[in-house]
């Protein structure tokens, strides 16, 4: 930009110079004239075309006989003002290929208008009505044959132009472009000064886009093809499908059904489901007035039925009664005011995120079971051979029942799900919300056979389609299915284009981090010896063989609570109080004594937040606070002179245990734990420090739960604010519930820090610290978020970022307090050990399954390249016009998965070739292929040449490489949720 600056005002001159005739003043005669003595005046410039010399109305017309749409300008002496083919002359004559004139041309109406993505033109146009008129077709096969798409099919007044629809269709799928917007600037572009009156056409165009949008899909999938025309599209042949899952007979191994149980997961068709409330629809029009095309045979269920099967639904009464979830809770009230559909649930193929055909369908009040059974159900019926791992951030509580759901549904909707065949996950980043207990199981980094699966793609196709949302919330029912349906269309279409360079990527990914854990796997286990290596194995081999067995990655914590640990001394005490000759001290318990120390240390914690408000508007409060608490200590220091007399005589030598101050929240309170070591031992008797320590070790660990707790509540609310959150009120009603709950989180960290403090002072260092750990401001921090030294090293660095299972340094709160001393230390390693294993597994299934995904993506193809070859003389009731365009078509369409075979086999071959493994026919040369061109650097040159198979780009690429590398990880790791 600096170097170009210097000489904007030289480009600046030249865009002026547009505005005369430039070169071609001296020209006032027309140079396409055939005689130059008889030429006449030149006044005419199409905008359109090239730059050139100017013409006469006459050689214009001629010129443009088939380019109806240019723009012209007429030179009149002054500026060039604007004009149009119509008005020197054009006649555009329909229905004789030849250029010839028609005998008996019929005109259409005086207002006829042609609409291009250059804006609207105003056309004569005759239909032929000739002797030739048969041939040519009726006035709207006439107008296709132009490549005009008429906006009626009787006396269309308005066309629009194949291109113009071709154009907004890759418009509104690429950059999500609305309707509207993309009309507006059509009519902007025929004029930008208001000083026309333009007939608005809109209507008229969302029509057309709408039917177009269908008839692609129809062609695409091959309909023109079949002899059952389009009345024979069986419920989703629309959707385009994903290669890289398993299809039997299409993409799988003969004996894929007969491989050993340790890769059968190499078959397992991963699937995810959820809702997205952002796909609203608002109770607007009906299908009567606004009807669906082609329901049911796309990615949306088949609305009738689905509908029917909704009507005998009630409200929702099984709800989730998991943590974490609003979603689901909210089910009845959730935003569905005024809406006809409060969201869409979706299913969809977790592994490569492609959405899958019938399962999209829409939601009324929330995320009723009724609405994501029926849709799954919908989904499942093409995948009913092959064992499935289904993710749902609920999938702990909508699993359970889900066969006898089914059951209630039409007979055609009873598929079969035998015991096995389906394992139940929840997506990493959810899993973390839930409670811990019994959900290792739906974990997908426990699973055997996950892979390096995170169920969270669901997400980011809602990200991806969320630029729509607000144009579709207010279309009628066709409109917006036959918006979202051809936009995941495009998207799964994308997906596939996108696979050759996804999977390459994935795969370098998935060889080095398997080489890295099972190195560190090894070192690890050789710190233990083999019996014990061998017992944790053993562990969680029999409970991936069942689940119902102990889980060997949680342990419940066998450390006493706070009021666990009161009601053992309490019954202690009675004990001791009913021996004969026992004399009470006072009214008040040695047990009582220290819990009311301990409710004065958090009462004056409490009390020291509120004063650090500084809120002039609370001062009475503060005042009746700081009251309240003076009266408690003068009680306290009552109980204390009776169990600890030395310990008040110690107090009346420090200024800082004084109660008559203004700031008494800053009073020293005088507990066991306070008093300096080398009194400690004969100012407070041995049963009072006891009794002190078991309760400061229950604080620990209590706190430490609160902390968790708080923690996984907090992130709850995060995510509920973003997935669902919406407009001013409550977003601040969001915050201030989110702030409230960090409080809680800094009070449950305080709490842990004396507690700690205080047992540290009582029993001194031991191995009790490896568990309870000096807790850091870093260490604070959810199951899920890595270490923000390590983050904010990442990105100094610029290296990928983290969190994940696979890469994450868990903080130590989530793996310690699990037990007393050093057998819970002990127990926390194994479950880390575990982990590790776990972790290690992922990544060598991950390394192996890539694999296998290549080649069925290659078989796919080659099925589809074979498919459409046998759909070319399907249908016998066609003209030869017709059977050449069905033909080239089909060979089009072959040709793409032909060259798309080869591109993927070319970027694979290398690793295949090292990974040692078997290579069936799929990775034979393709033939016809041509290999693609890549760059490399020669004696410091970079040059292009044909590329070896299985070879990468060079050096060039590097940066590119690591920069979609990166991306690819953010999207793996689902940074930020929508």
């Amino acid at each position: 930009m600096k170097d170009w600056l210097p000489m904007a005002g030289a480009v600046l001159d030249e865009l002026v110079r547009r505005d005369s005739r430039s070169d071609f003043r001296k020209f006032d005669r027309c140079l396409s004239c055939a005689d130059a003595g008889t030429a006449r005046p030149a006044t005419i410039r199409c905008t359109t075309c090239d730059v050139g010399a100017l013409e006469c109305e006459e050689c214009c017309v001629q010129r443009h006989r088939r380019l109806a749409c240019h723009r012209l300008t007429r030179w009149n002496g002054q500026y060039f003002e604007v004009t149009s083919l119509q008005q020197i002359g054009l006649v555009v004559q329909l229905g004789h290929a030849d250029g010839s004139s028609c005998s008996n041309p019929h005109p259409a109406p005086k207002d006829f208008c042609v609409i291009d993505f250059n804006g609207h033109h105003n056309v004569t146009l005759n239909y032929c009505g000739c002797d030739k008129a048969g041939e040519a077709g009726t006035h709207q096969e006439q107008l296709l044959r132009r490549d005009y798409y008429p906006s009626t099919l009787t006396e269309p007044h308005t066309v629009y132009t194949v291109r113009l629809l071709e154009h907004y269709h890759i418009q509104s799928l690429q950059g999500k472009t609305s309707m509207y917007d993309y009309y507006a600037s059509l009519e902007r572009m025929t004029d930008n000064t208001g000083t026309k009156k333009l007939q608005d056409r809109y209507k008229s165009f969302m029509r057309v886009v709408a039917q177009w949008r269908f008839l692609k899909r129809l062609k695409r999938a091959g309909r023109a093809h079949d002899p059952t025309g389009i009345d024979g599209t069986q419920p989703g042949e629309l959707a385009v499908q994903c290669p890289a899952c398993p299809h039997p007979e299409i993409n799988l191994p003969p004996n894929w059904e007969d491989v050993s149980e340790d890769l059968q997961y190499l078959y397992v068709m991963c699937v995810a489901l959820d809702a997205c409330f952002r796909l609203k629809r608002r109770d607007v029009s009906s299908t009567e007035k606004d009807p669906i095309l082609g329901g049911g045979w796309g990615y949306f269920v088949e609305d009738t039925g689905y509908q029917q099967v909704l009507t005998g639904y009630g409200e929702q009464n099984e709800v989730s009664t998991c943590s974490g979830f609003a979603a689901m809770t909210q089910a009845n009230i959730k935003y569905a005011k005024g809406y006809n559909a409060s969201g869409v649930g979706v299913v969809i193929c977790s592994r490569h995120e492609f959405m899958l055909a019938n399962g999209v369908g829409d939601t009324q009040l929330g995320e009723k079971w009724v609405n994501m059974d029926y849709i799954f159900v919908n989904a499942m019926l093409r995948h009913l051979v092959v064992r499935k791992l289904v993710t749902y951030d609920i999938a702990c509580q909508w699993s359970k029942g889900i066969l006898g759901r089914i059951t209630q549904f039409p007979s055609h909707l009873h598929i079969p799900l035998p015991t096995g065949s389906i394992q139940y996950a929840i997506p990493k980043l959810h899993w973390s919300a839930h409670e811990r207990k019994e959900h290792s199981k739906y974990s997908l980094n426990f699973i055997p056979g996950a892979a390096r699966s995170d169920g969270e793609g669901v997400e980011r196709r809602f990200w991806w389609i969320q630029p729509v949302a607000n144009s579709t919330k207010s279309m009628g029912p066709g409109g917006r299915q036959g918006v979202l349906e051809d936009q995941w269309g495009y998207g799964n279409w994308r997906k596939i284009v996108d696979l050759a360079e996804l999977m390459r990527r994935r795969y370098m990914l998935a060889r080095e981090q398997a080489a890295v854990h099972k190195l560190e796997y090894d070192n690890i286990t050789k710190l233990y010896s083999k019996k014990t290596i061998k017992e944790w194995t053993n562990k969680v081999v029999e409970w991936e063989a069942d689940t119902t067995k102990p889980d060997p990655y949680y342990t419940e914590s066998t450390g006493r609570s706070e009021a666990q640990i009161k009601q053992d001394i309490a019954k202690e005490e009675q004990a001791k109080s009913a021996a004969p000759g026992h004399i009470s001290k006072h009214k008040v318990s040695a047990l009582g004594f220290i819990t009311t120390g301990l409710e004065l240390e958090e009462m004056q914690a409490r009390l020291q937040d509120q004063a650090a408000t500084n809120d002039d508007s609370k001062l009475p409060q503060l005042f009746e606070a700081r009251t309240a608490f003076r009266h408690r200590i003068q009680q306290f220091r009552a109980i204390q002179a009776v169990y600890t007399p030395q310990i008040i005589v110690l107090l009346a030598q420090d200024d800082a245990s004084r109660t008559d101050i203004v700031e008494v929240e800053k009073v020293r309170l005088g507990l066991p734990s306070e008093i300096q070591t080398q009194h400690r031992a004969t100012a407070c008797p041995p049963d009072i420090l006891a009794i002190e320590a078991r309760l400061r070790d229950a604080q620990c660990r209590d706190a430490l739960q609160d902390i968790r707790t708080q923690l996984h509540v907090q992130d709850r609310l995060y995510k509920l604010k973003k997935l669902h959150v919406r407009h001013q009120g409550p977003n601040t009603r969001m915050q201030t519930d989110i702030k409230g709950q960090s409080n809680r989180v800094r009070r449950a960290a305080a709490k842990y820090r004396r507690a700690r403090k205080a047992k540290l002072a009582l029993m001194g260092p031991g191995p009790w610290e490896n568990e309870l750990c000096v807790l850091t401001d870093n260490d604070i921090r959810g199951v899920q978020d890595d270490d923000p030294d390590s983050v904010t090293e990442r990105s100094r660095k610029q290296k990928r970022p983290g969190p994940a299972e696979g890469h994450r340094r868990v903080s130590w709160i989530w793996k310690s307090a699990d037990r007393d001393g050093q057998t819970g230390y002990l127990d926390s390693v194994r479950i880390e050990w575990t982990k590790l294993r776990a972790r290690c597994q992922r990544w060598m299934e991950e390394k192996r399954l890539l694999p296998e995904e290549m080649r069925r993506v290659l078989a796919w193809l080659q099925f589809q390249e074979s498919l459409w070859m046998a759909r070319i003389n399907r249908r016998s009731d066609v003209d030869d016009a017709l059977q050449e365009g069905l033909t080239a078509y089909a060979h089009k369409q072959a040709h793409i998965r032909r060259n798309m075979r080869g591109t993927s086999r070319q970027i694979w071959l290398k690793f295949m070739q090292e990974s040692g493994l078997e290579m069936g026919a799929e990775w034979e040369p393709v033939a016809g292929y041509v290999p693609r061109k890549v760059r490399r650097r020669v004696n410091g040159r970079v040059v292009e040449e044909e590329a070896d198979e299985g070879v990468e780009e060079e050096e060039e690429e590097e940066e590119e490489d690591a920069i979609a590398y990166r991306r690819l990880v953010e999207r793996d790791q689902v940074e930020d949720l929508v």
